[in-house]
């Protein structure tokens, strides 16, 4: 059975915050949030040991007006890609100190991209010179994957190439990138679950849709992915994790297993990958309340099971991010319910199977 233990939070060390996004940096966190003036603000965040977290320094007035948020790290810089007050694509390199100090703005792409939304970040497939890969809507509302190089020395972030219109109209975005290939998970226009295989040139100026699984999944109102795990909210609301394979050149992807009905009721859904087969999954429980929950994955079968959860240990939330650590310390950054940003650190255990916990089974990306 897993258990969560909660170990500390950030009481009140900041202000109104949402659109939250974190990212982990060893001992350290990074969240980017958009504060209370509507402004992007990037805060370092002390969460490696047991106890209170602290604060260690921010971004202050380096960045202005953005309506969404993700953020990724790669080459030791930290990157956001937001929606800037013109609703154009932006991506922003940042020196973030590693974590324990004050962060310094490097590098933007203005002028690169056009308009975006429902944006998705990650760092490039290890093959090829696309360092950074983003996924959008663009604003004939499409599906569209674009690849970026950045350089370490000074955070310059230049467009390689993109995806053109290979891709339909889409209502949600997730991303994840495994070896040589990108995968979005996508809200189609019908409100289905997709998932498309992505291939990228060496050179990183091209990219190639693969294959896609068709109609394997019925409809969802918000998705997330950590590696080949998708976690869902379902169309009974409840919060679903549905395992997948995809052949070693991208063009062919089977449904494997999923959580059947193991979770109930469930928005702002986020997912982590802390191993081959552990899963974490973050979310708004049914009573408003935040709670994690631990799924063990089997790699050969894609089989699905609940092995615990956090129970009642934190109060009500309006957001949830969750950072995917090198350890079994957890860290959720999350949108309190006074409208403030918090921080919880937590311990994940895992002891002997007992009871529906260990039962098995058999088999982010937010609305509008």
């Amino acid at each position: 059975m897993t258990t969560f233990t909660r170990v500390g939070d950030s009481d009140s060390l900041a202000g109104e915050a949402s659109h939250i996004a974190i990212e982990e940096l060893g001992f350290y966190s990074l969240t980017a949030v958009r504060t209370g003036s509507g402004n992007l603000k990037l805060i370092n965040w002390g969460t490696g040991a047991p106890g209170p977290v602290s604060r260690t320094g921010d971004s202050d007035d380096q960045a202005g007006a953005v309506s969404e948020i993700a953020v990724t790290r790669n080459r030791n810089l930290t990157v956001t890609a937001v929606r800037d007050g013109s609703d154009d694509l932006l991506l922003i390199s940042w020196n973030d100190d590693a974590g324990s100090g004050d962060i310094a703005r490097l590098k933007d792409t203005h002028g690169q991209a056009g308009t975006a939304s429902l944006i998705a970040i990650e760092p490039g497939p290890a093959k090829s010179a696309a360092d950074l890969i983003t996924a959008v809507r663009t604003g004939a509302g499409d599906l569209k994957l674009i690849s970026w190089r950045l350089d370490a020395a000074d955070g310059t972030i230049t467009r390689l190439g993109d995806s053109d219109d290979q891709a339909g109209e889409v209502g949600l975005i997730a991303l994840s990138v495994q070896d040589d290939i990108a995968i979005t998970a996508v809200r189609t226009g019908s409100g289905d679950l997709e998932l498309i295989s992505w291939g990228v040139s060496e050179d990183g100026t091209s990219i190639s849709r693969l294959g896609d699984s068709g109609s394997q999944a019925g409809q969802v109102s918000e998705i997330a992915i950590a590696g080949l795990v998708t976690a869902v909210r379902a169309g009974n609301g409840h919060l679903k994790l549905i395992s997948w394979s995809v052949s070693p050149d991208g063009t062919q992807i089977q449904r494997l297993g999923d959580s059947d009905d193991l979770a109930g009721d469930a928005t702002c859904i986020c997912l982590s990958r802390f191993s081959d087969t552990r899963y974490v999954a973050a979310v708004r429980a049914g009573n408003g309340c935040l709670k994690l929950i631990a799924f063990d994955v089997d790699p050969a079968s894609g089989a699905i099971s609940r092995t615990g959860d956090s129970d009642d240990q934190a109060g009500e939330v309006g957001e949830v991010s969750l950072a995917t650590p090198g350890s079994n310390n957890i860290t959720t950054a999350v949108q309190a319910g006074d409208g403030s940003l918090k921080l919880i650190t937590w311990r994940m255990e895992d002891g002997p199977a007992s009871g529906s916990r260990g039962r098995h089974a058999v088999g982010s990306a937010k609305p509008d």
